[in-house]
């Protein structure tokens, strides 16, 4: 399941691993971030490729997730379709400068290249911070409750400027009162 040891890896050095494996990361993905409420198996497949003391994870990733609207907490369906990279290298490998600056290199630790925590780690990255339904999409509704509405950045704003053009009462009041007392002291 997303393992193989660097040992049979080395085996590779002429030609990539490719491989293909579908996944059931739903309890692991939960038990990482609970506003995963439920997912589809993943598809996971890519090539591992042998580079000297250093191993090249190419991945595409292929699933599903349902987490709640940020609106209304409702489930929405978020289907996924990304591919990432990774490099992971030997720790005592002199010659990591052949390895562009952008480019994030990992340890390789152990006698197992494990991919799971790093495809759970990129399925977790790829959850936006800002989810709708269908519906809050196209209808654009804010919830409301007694006493209370969510509003729009945009109509905040649009407040906080006109409250900023009205005139204070209270210092409408303060402001006679000074008035008030230089007439008294004239």
């Amino acid at each position: 399941m997303l393992k193989w040891s660097v040992q049979a890896l080395q085996k590779h050095r002429e030609h990539p691993l490719a491989f293909e494996e579908t996944v059931d990361l739903e309890k692991q993905l939960h038990e990482r971030e609970n506003d995963v409420l439920a997912a589809t198996p993943f598809v996971i497949s890519g090539q591992l490729t042998v580079d000297r003391r250093a191993i090249i994870a190419d991945l595409h990733v292929v699933g599903q997730l349902t987490v709640p609207s940020t609106r209304s907490l409702n489930p929405v369906a978020l289907p996924l379709d990304f591919t990432f990279t990774e490099i992971y290298v030997d720790p005592t490998d002199e010659e990591l400068s052949r390895f562009p600056d952008e480019d994030m290199l990992f340890p390789l630790e152990g006698e197992m290249l494990d991919m799971q925590v790093a495809v759970e780690d990129h399925i977790l990255l790829h959850i936006p911070s800002h989810i709708l339904t269908p519906e809050e999409e196209n209808e654009d509704v804010m919830p409301t409750g007694q006493a209370w509405s969510v509003i729009s950045e945009e109509e905040y704003a649009k407040q906080q400027a006109e409250e900023a053009e009205a005139p204070n009462p209270e210092l409408a009041k303060l402001k006679a009162l000074l008035e008030a007392q230089e007439n008294d002291a004239d």
